[in-house]
């Protein structure tokens, strides 16, 4: 299969582990709801000796042995999408290559969104081990959600089950609106703005258009004076999905800026969306 098969599709990166089969789940539903096929992506990473320390015909051999396992991982993937939801169509898409270069591949093929599961490990063994979800989070130009089983929610909280959009004037902004109102009315939700803020003044008013396409969400606005990272992850305890723009900052300057959408991805208790600027 070519990348221009993923166009329109709901992409999920699958490696056959827990936390795969959490994302395809995740992407079979949204797939079942939205009526698009969902294309299941498995990367079998470089061949050993990638760089040159290997003679040719080893690297052959080894890529062929990536291929023939990659396929294992990528046809269990397809049947368990296939038993979650039968009416679903089913796409495959099997590349040796390093995972987050196929995943930004796809993304740039025109998928609708890309969904990915998460090791949940903490932000300095992230940084230094590399996150296949927070690297193709930063550079993907397609929607990307982090799914994680999520935890049992207060029913008593402000958010939940809501579909919650973390907020702060910027450009992002707007692509993350954009994209929690689209989920809000396909799942038939409430939608909660969330502004938390330090010392940078008050968010305003939604930008226009929002309320005229979806008149089916109803929306609240929440302001709170804290910061925003902290605020967004208690949200995500109880929230259907929570939605972030990014900036796509690289590894060492959302370590040292403090990327609220990277911090998310880290410590976040359920499904995470990290939206960007730019035609979709």
């Amino acid at each position: 299969m070519t990348t221009t098969e993923v166009a329109g599709t709901v992409a999920i990166g699958y490696d056959g582990r827990p936390q795969g089969d959490v994302a395809l789940a995740w992407a079979v539903r949204y797939a079942g709801r939205s009526g698009r096929p969902v294309t299941v992506v498995h990367a079998g990473g470089l061949p050993v000796g990638y760089a040159g320390t290997a003679d040719g015909a080893a690297l052959t051999a080894n890529r062929q042995d990536l291929h023939v396992a990659g396929r294992r991982v990528l046809d269990a993937g397809c049947a368990r999408a296939r038993e979650l939801d039968a009416t679903v169509e089913v796409r495959e898409h099997l590349v040796v290559e390093e995972p987050r270069v196929v995943l930004a591949d796809v993304a740039a093929a025109g998928a609708h969104l890309l969904v990915l599961g998460t090791r949940g490990h903490g932000r300095l063994v992230s940084y230094l081990l590399g996150s296949v979800s927070e690297g193709t989070s930063a550079v993907a130009t397609c929607p990307v959600v982090v799914a994680r089983e999520p935890e049992v929610p207060d029913r008593h909280s402000l958010y939940f089950d809501k579909v919650v959009v973390g907020v702060d004037g910027a450009d992002t902004s707007e692509a993350a609106l954009s994209e929690a109102f689209e989920m809000a009315s396909l799942e038939g939700r409430s939608l909660m703005v969330l502004h938390a803020r330090d010392d940078r003044g008050r968010w305003h008013d939604l930008p226009p258009g929002f309320a005229e396409k979806y008149p089916d969400v109803p929306v609240s606005v929440h302001e709170i004076e804290a910061d925003p990272r902290w605020v967004l992850v208690d949200a995500s305890r109880h929230a259907h999905l929570v939605a972030v723009g990014s900036r796509g900052l690289g590894d060492t300057e959302a370590l040292v800026r403090g990327s609220v959408s990277r911090y998310l991805i880290e410590h976040a208790h359920g499904p995470v969306m990290v939206a960007h600027p730019g035609p979709r």
